[in-house]
């Protein structure tokens, strides 16, 4: 497997768990946890049959292809309650995972834990986990083809947020003082730098009004990078 992400998200797992993955795609992650009897079982969810197919092909290579169970579905909702112990959403939206786990939030919150790779939009998936009685207990983040990436793993509990960067780029990887994080913040400061500097020259009134929003957010990310940093 070569993903790095998705080798991050099979160490969230722990032992033994039952798993639903939902979005899987190709499978590759249930396809690992069986292999690797990490999972002692693995629901592989996904709204298209062509993407299961894949999967369903590669089961005659698994010892125990029976731990696998296909299951074409929009979301959580061929899940019943306490079904499994683990719920894994990733390769997708945060948007789009907010909309899943909303839809069957009581599903959501009968699992022991949920491992959520978003693509974007993480501010609003840790506040939704935030106000809805989550709590995030491990992050882990990662570039992959120069990309930078987070992955979140939440159970339901209570969490206190003091800082709005928090929700953006995480309070577990600011704490544990990530190096990724570091690195990607400091790309995010030299790119708005650069910007600043293309602008220096132009004296329109939207030119200075971009010009003052771009500090406000370099200051910022100044703000969590010496978080980080101290």
């Amino acid at each position: 497997m070569k993903k790095l992400r998705l080798e991050e998200i099979i160490k969230l797992v722990e032992e033994n768990s039952i798993v639903a993955d939902i979005g899987t795609d190709h499978g590759i992650v249930p396809y690992e946890l069986v292999k690797s009897a990490k999972a002692k079982k693995v629901i592989a969810s996904d709204i298209s049959e062509k993407s299961l197919d894949k999967l369903r092909e590669k089961l005659d290579y698994l010892d125990e292809p029976e731990k696998i169970v296909l299951n074409v579905s929009d979301g959580l909702d061929n899940l019943n309650e306490y079904q499994v112990d683990t719920i894994i959403i990733s390769g997708m939206g945060g948007n789009l995972i907010v909309d899943i786990l909303n839809k069957n939030l009581d599903i959501a919150k009968s699992a022991n834990c949920l491992i959520l790779g978003a693509n974007n939009s993480l501010a609003l998936l840790r506040r939704f986990l935030h106000e809805n009685s989550f709590e995030i207990i491990e992050e882990v983040d990662l570039f992959e083809n120069d990309k930078y990436y987070q992955i979140i793993k939440a159970k339901v509990g209570k969490q206190l947020f003091v800082n709005e960067y928090e929700y953006e780029f995480g309070k577990y990887l600011i704490d544990n003082k990530s190096e990724y994080l570091k690195k990607y913040i400091n790309q995010q400061i030299e790119n708005k730098n650069n910007i600043l500097s293309n602008l220096s020259d132009k004296n329109s009134d939207s030119v200075k009004s971009a010009i003052e929003n771009i500090n406000v957010e370099v200051n910022e990310l100044e703000k969590v990078l010496d978080k980080i940093e101290t």
